[in-house]
């Protein structure tokens, strides 16, 4: 397999473990809105901070999925490129 399929593969899989990974963050994260329950504003804190950890990885999953869609679309226009170039019609 060419070394330029396997960086599109390995992008694709970064993807998967990042999107595995922000399903997990989203799974902790509270979704009750918490403005004078706690006297320390702990849940509070904990809530924005949550907020943030998503954000972060929605801009990086965001930044990669471009990334990898603009590589996989140049790739597939370099294989048809190749392809139709190196086809020879019968004589």
């Amino acid at each position: 397999m060419p070394a330029s399929v396997m960086l599109l593969v390995g992008l694709t899989v970064v993807m998967a473990v990042l999107g595995v990974y922000r399903w997990i963050v989203a799974h902790r994260e509270d979704d009750c809105i918490h403005i004078d329950d706690d006297p320390s504003g702990e849940l509070l804190r904990n809530q924005q901070e949550t907020t943030q950890s998503l954000r972060k990885i929605d801009r990086a999953g965001i930044a990669l999925t471009v990334v990898t869609a603009i590589y996989g679309v140049a790739l597939m226009v370099f294989y048809l490129y190749s392809g139709l170039n190196s086809y020879h019609p019968p004589a």
